[in-house]
């Protein structure tokens, strides 16, 4: 999770950070899919295969359960949007905890 750097023990005055977070906000990842119905002379079961759709899903844990919910095209980019947001907000939380480290007391020269 957490990039290698180099740590060197020196003491730096503590910083206040500013999270520029773009709202709204969606963990998860969209993806698409093709797939084969149930009937037997459908054109998805030919050779090669005609599957039915694009469809859209979005991935992702609600209440501690992995979830998938199908999306229209519309909602889909809108969601792709909000989980650029997201990620945007994680890479920002990651260079602050990784300073942390950096700044950690085990970090700091007895005086």
């Amino acid at each position: 999770m957490y990039k290698y750097i180099r740590m060197q023990a020196k003491k730096v005055k503590p910083k206040k950070w500013i999270l520029r977070v773009e709202r709204p906000l969606l963990p998860g990842s969209v993806s698409t899919a093709a797939s084969a119905c149930g009937q037997p002379r459908c054109a998805c079961k030919a050779h090669p295969p005609k599957l039915h759709g694009v469809y859209y899903r979005w991935t992702g844990f609600l209440q501690g359960k992995r979830t998938t919910k199908t999306l229209s095209k519309e909602i889909a980019q809108e969601c792709q949007r909000r989980i650029k947001n997201y990620r945007k907000f994680q890479q920002q939380i990651e260079k602050i905890l990784v300073q942390a480290l950096v700044e950690a007391p085990w970090n700091e020269r007895k005086k």
